[in-house]
C-alpha cells in the first residue's frame, strides 16, 4: 500500500497499549447509567441531519461554485424525497391515530413537530444560500432575470419562442364547480390565474427546460412559470386576470399494495396507478396571494373550511405541522444552469476511472483475469466497464452455458439489458431476478421484464413480503471437462450512471464454495427453498444471527485481555438489537469505529454504554454506499484472521429481517489488503469530508473548512492510487505527494 497511508495510520492511530481483562456485567444484562429512551436516537432527525451535512457542502468556499449549486440542488431532492416517503408514513400514522413510537420513544406526531423545525431551518438555508449563488452565478456571467427586466430585443425574442417552443405544449385548466382539479403528479409545479369569476391552471411541462437562455447566450436566464405567467395573455388573449403564482406539490410516495397475490407485476402495476391519487404531503408556493392559496389547499384536499378560516398566511401551518411554505418550486432544478465547458474551473476537475491494469494483461479477458486470483473493483475510482465487460463477454462466448443476475435497480437503456438480451437470443439460459419494488425505478423494471421475456430470458419477480435487494451474478461456463462458476458480487447496483457517482465495491470470484452458494441464492428466490450456505450469509435466515457471533466473539476476546476491535462502513445503522449488541461490545473493551454514510441511531462516546465507539460521516464528491464489515477476532485488523465481509445490506431491522441480502467473505489476501488497507484505512483517516457524531446526537465537522486544503480526503486520494487486486503489471500502488497530507 501506499507509503502515506502507513504514516498517517502510525501518526494519527498509534497501537493501543495491552490492557487488562475489563470487569464488566455480563453482555446478556447491559447495565447502562442512561435511560432507555436515551439509548438511541431518531433515524427521522438522522435523515434530517445528514441533508444538512449536505447543504453544508453547498455553503463551503472550499468546494468549486458549479459543485456547491450542485451539493444544493441535491438537497433540495433529497429532503423533497425525504416528505413523500418518511413524512409521509409518520402522517398516515397520525391520521389513522397509530401510537407506535419510535426507538428513541417519540410518537408519530411528536417526530413530525421535531422534524418540521429542523426542516423549516434546513429551507431557509437552502433559500439564503441559492441568493448567496445566485449573486456568485452573477459574477461570472451567468444571471437570473425576470421576463419584465428584458430588453426590448430580449423580450421580442422571448415572445417568440413561446409561441413556438411552448405555447403549443400548454394546457390550462379552468377551475370551477364544474370543473375538477387536475390530476398533478409529485413534484408537478403549476401556474394558477385567478380570474374575475374563476381560476385556470398551466401545468408546467416537466419535459420543457426549467431555466430558459435567452436568445441561446447562456447568460441571462429566465424560469419557465415566469415565462408562462408573463405571457399568459397569448395562451389566454381577453382574459382579465387579477392575480398568478406558482406552487409545486409532493404527495405520498407509498406504493399501494393489494392483498397477497401470486403476480408481483400486477401489483406493483396496480400500485403505480393508485399513487397518482395519492395524498398531498407537502405544498411549496411562490408568490402566491392569500386567496391562491386557500382555494387550492381547499381543491387538495389539504386543509379543511373551518382551518382555512384560521390560517394565518404568513405562519402557513395548520395545527403543530407546517403543510404549506413559502419557498421556491423545484429548487432542485438549479443544477440545469452549470455550464462546465465555459467554465471548467468552476467544477471538480475531470475524473477518468482507472481500468484494472490486470484485465489489460489479460487481453480483456474476465474469465481469464478472474482465474488468477479474485479482482475487487471500486467505483467509481476503477471503471464500471469491468462489470459490463464481465456480461457482454459471457453473452457472446460460445462456452458459456447460463447467466444468472439479480437486477434490482439499473438504466432504461442499461448495457447489462443489453448483454441478457443478446445472451437469451443466442439460446443461453438467462435468468433475471428483477426486484420490481426499487423505490422510484418500478416503472422502468417492469418494462424491463417484459423486454426480457420477449428476448427468451426467464424472469423471476421474487418472493412476496421479502424484497430481494442483493446483488449478484452467477456464470457458468464449459471449461475441459468440467463446468466452472463465475461469480460477481456487489455492493451497488447494476446501473451504470450510478457507478459513476456512487462509491461501490464489485467482487469477482472463481472461489468454487462462493459460486455454489451464490447458485444457491439465485435458487432460494426461485422456489422458496432454502438450503444454507456454505460461506455466504445469507438474509433474512441468517445475517442478523451472523453479525451477533461477530460481535459477541469480539467481546469473548477483550474480557481475555485480547485484541478486540469492529469496524463498520454502512449507510445506515438503524436496528436497535444490533446496537445494544455494540453497545455491549463497547463497555466490554472492543473498540469500535463507524463509517456511517446516512442514518444512524447509535449514540456514541456515553459513558458506562457505548465510550469506545466512534461514528464519522463522510459526505464529498461521490455518494459514499459501500457496505464494508470488518472484525478483528483477537489479534490486529491486518492479520490473516481477521473476518472481513462485503455486503448488500445496510444495518437496518428491513435489511436483516425482511430482504433476500448477502454478506461475502473476503477470503483472497490481496483483495482483503485492498479493502483494509486502502479502502477502510483512508476512510478512517480521513478528515476533509468528516464529520463527527457526538453523544448529544449532533453531527460536527472533524476540522473547519478553511483548514481542508491541509487534510487528508479519502476521495482524493482514491482518484489518484491505484488499486490492490488490479494492479496487474504495475506491480506497485501510486503515492500522492507525502508534504500534502502528512
Amino acid at each position: 500500500m501506499s507509503e502515506i497511508i502507513h504514516k498517517l495510520w502510525r501518526k494519527l492511530r498509534p497501537s493501543p497499549k495491552t490492557k487488562s481483562t475489563p470487569q464488566i456485567p455480563s453482555p446478556a444484562k447491559p447495565d447502562h447509567t442512561v435511560k432507555s429512551d436515551a439509548q438511541y436516537l431518531n433515524r427521522e432527525i438522522s435523515d434530517i441531519q445528514f441533508i444538512q451535512r449536505i447543504v453544508e457542502e453547498a455553503d463551503n468556499p472550499g468546494v468549486p461554485l458549479f459543485e456547491r449549486v450542485r451539493f444544493l440542488a441535491i438537497s433540495v431532492a433529497v429532503l423533497d424525497q425525504f416528505y413523500t416517503v418518511r413524512v409521509a408514513k409518520l402522517s398516515r400514522l397520525v391520521s389513522r391515530r397509530v401510537l407506535v413510537s419510535s426507538i428513541d420513544g417519540l410518537t408519530p406526531e411528536q417526530q413530525l413537530n421535531a422534524i418540521e423545525v429542523r426542516a423549516d431551518s434546513l429551507m431557509k438555508m437552502q433559500e439564503t444560500i441559492w441568493q448567496s449563488q445566485k449573486t456568485e452565478l452573477q459574477a461570472i456571467g451567468i444571471s437570473m432575470t425576470e421576463p419584465a427586466d428584458l430588453t426590448n430585443e430580449e423580450a421580442a425574442w422571448l415572445t417568440s419562442y413561446f409561441q413556438i417552443q411552448i405555447l403549443p405544449v400548454l394546457t390550462p385548466f379552468t377551475l370551477d364547480e364544474e370543473h375538477p382539479f387536475p390530476y398533478i403528479p409529485s413534484g408537478g409545479m403549476c401556474v394558477i390565474l385567478q380570474l374575475v369569476d374563476s381560476h385556470i391552471l398551466i401545468p408546467v411541462p416537466a419535459n420543457l427546460p426549467r431555466f430558459i437562455s435567452v436568445m441561446d447566450k447562456n447568460t441571462r436566464y429566465v424560469a419557465l412559470e415566469d415565462v408562462l405567467q408573463e405571457m399568459s395573455d397569448l395562451l389566454l388573449p381577453n382574459v382579465t386576470i387579477r392575480s398568478s403564482g406558482t406552487f409545486q406539490i409532493l404527495r405520498d410516495n407509498d406504493l399501494a399494495k393489494k392483498e397477497r397475490s401470486a403476480d408481483l407485476r400486477s401489483i406493483v402495476e396496480s400500485g403505480l396507478r393508485k399513487r397518482h391519487k395519492a395524498n398531498v404531503i407537502r405544498l411549496k408556493v411562490h408568490e402566491l396571494s392569500e386567496s391562491n392559496l386557500r382555494f387550492i389547499s381547499r381543491h387538495l384536499g389539504l386543509i379543511g373550511d373551518k382551518e382555512l378560516e384560521m390560517l394565518e398566511f404568513q405562519r402557513r401551518s395548520v395545527g403543530s405541522r407546517s403543510f404549506i411554505i413559502e419557498a421556491m418550486p423545484g429548487l432542485s432544478q438549479i443544477s440545469d444552469l452549470i455550464d462546465n465547458n465555459r467554465f471548467p474551473a468552476l467544477a471538480f476537475p475531470p475524473h477518468r476511472p482507472r481500468y484494472p491494469q490486470r484485465m489489460l494483461d489479460h487481453g480483456n479477458d474476465c474469465f481469464k483475469a478472474i482465474k488468477e486470483k479474485d479482482l475487487l473493483v471500486h467505483s467509481p475510482f476503477e471503471s464500471f466497464d469491468v462489470v459490463v465487460r464481465f456480461l457482454e463477454q459471457a453473452a457472446v462466448d460460445e462456452k458459456v452455458l447460463s447467466i444468472k443476475q439479480t437486477l434490482y435497480r439499473t438504466s432504461d437503456d442499461s448495457p447489462i439489458v443489453n448483454a441478457l438480451v443478446e445472451a437469451a437470443k443466442r439460446g443461453k439460459t438467462v435468468v433475471a431476478v428483477i426486484e420490481l419494488e426499487a423505490r422510484d425505478n418500478e416503472q422502468s423494471n417492469v418494462a424491463m421484464a417484459k423486454r426480457l421475456e420477449d428476448a427468451g430470458a426467464q424472469i423471476l419477480y421474487g418472493i412476496i413480503g421479502l424484497k430481494i435487494h442483493c446483488k449478484l451474478t452467477v456464470i457458468t461456463r464449459q471449461e475441459a471437462d468440467k463446468l466452472a462458476i463465475y461469480s460477481h458480487f456487489s455492493t451497488g447496483n447494476y446501473h451504470p450512471d450510478n457507478a459513476k457517482t456512487y462509491t461501490d465495491l464489485s467482487f469477482f470470484t472463481n472461489n468454487e464454495p462462493l459460486c455454489r452458494d451464490a447458485n444457491r441464492v439465485i435458487n432460494y428466490i426461485s422456489s422458496e427453498s432454502f438450503v444454507a450456505p456454505e460461506v455466504l450469509t445469507m438474509a433474512p435466515f441468517q445475517l442478523r444471527e451472523q453479525l451477533y457471533r461477530c460481535i459477541d466473539r469480539e467481546i469473548e476476546n477483550a474480557q481475555k485481555g485480547e485484541r478486540a476491535q469492529i469496524w463498520l462502513k454502512v449507510n445506515s445503522l438503524t436496528d436497535p438489537d444490533l446496537i445494544k449488541r455494540l453497545y455491549d461490545a463497547s463497555e466490554a473493551g472492543v473498540d469500535i469505529e463507524l463509517v456511517v454514510r446516512r442514518h444512524c441511531s447509535l449514540r456514541p462516546g456515553v459513558p458506562d454504554m457505548s465510550s469506545r465507539i466512534k461514528v464519522k460521516s463522510i459526505v464529498g464528491r461521490f455518494l459514499e454506499h459501500s457496505r464494508i464489515y470488518c472484525f478483528a477476532n483477537g489479534k490486529e485488523m491486518s492479520s490473516e484472521s481477521a473476518d472481513i465481509y462485503l455486503a448488500s445490506a445496510d444495518l437496518m431491522e428491513r435489511n436483516l429481517d425482511d430482504r433476500v441480502e448477502i454478506m461475502v467473505p473476503l477470503l483472497e489476501a490481496t483483495v482483503r489488503k485492498q479493502v483494509l488497507e486502502q479502502i477502510m484505512k483512508a476512510n478512517l483517516l480521513d478528515q476533509r469530508q468528516s464529520w463527527l457524531l457526538g453523544e448529544d446526537g449532533e453531527w460536527r465537522r472533524q476540522l473547519e473548512p478553511i483548514e481542508k486544503d491541509q487534510l487528508f480526503c479519502a476521495q482524493t486520494w482514491f482518484t489518484e492510487t491505484d488499486s490492490y487486486s488490479g494492479l496487474g503489471s504495475h506491480r506497485h500502488s501510486r503515492m500522492i505527494p507525502e508534504a500534502k497530507h502528512a
